[in-house]
C-alpha cells in the first residue's frame, strides 16, 4: 500500500505512513525524502528497497510534474521507471515485487488510456479529413 501511494504521487500518505511505522517525527521523515537528502527511506536488504529508492529518485527528478489524475491513480511513467530499475535486480525474492510492479504498470496504462478516451469524448474530436465527430 505504501509503495502504491508513492507510485500514485501521494507523497503525503507515503510520508505519513513512514512516520507512523517508524515512530519518527513527520518532519524528519520528510527530510529523508527531500531532494537535498541522499538518504533512502527503505532499509537496505528489504526486497522493496530498490523500488522505493527509484520511486523517490524519480520524484526528485520531477517525474510527477504535469501528471494528470488524482493521487489515487497510479502514474504510468513513475511505475515504468521503477519497474525498469527493479527488472535489473538479481535475486529470487524479486519475483513477487516484479509481478506487483507489472500489475501496477498494466493498471496505470489502462487508466491512462481510459482518461484519454474520456477526453476525446468530452471534447469532440476531428477525424483525419477534418470532419468533426461528436
Amino acid at each position: 500500500m505504501i509503495l502504491r501511494a508513492l507510485l500514485s504521487g501521494n507523497v503525503v500518505l507515503f510520508e505519513e505512513a513512514l512516520a507512523e511505522l517508524s515512530g519518527l517525527p513527520l518532519d524528519r521523515v520528510t527530510s529523508y525524502i527531500t531532494p537535498a537528502s541522499a538518504r533512502s527511506t527503505a532499509r537496505p536488504g528489504c526486497r522493496t528497497h530498490p523500488a522505493f529508492r527509484e520511486a523517490i529518485a524519480a520524484m526528485r527528478d520531477g517525474i510527477l510534474v504535469g501528471e494528470q489524475g488524482g493521487v489515487a491513480r497510479l502514474k504510468r511513467r513513475m511505475v515504468e521507471r521503477v519497474l525498469a530499475r527493479c527488472a535489473g535486480e538479481r535475486g529470487s525474492d524479486m519475483a513477487s515485487l516484479l509481478a506487483l510492479l507489472r500489475r501496477f504498470a498494466v493498471e496505470a496504462a489502462r487508466e491512462e488510456a481510459r482518461m484519454f478516451c474520456d477526453d476525446l469524448v468530452a471534447n469532440d474530436y476531428m477525424i483525419g479529413d477534418g470532419r468533426r465527430v461528436a
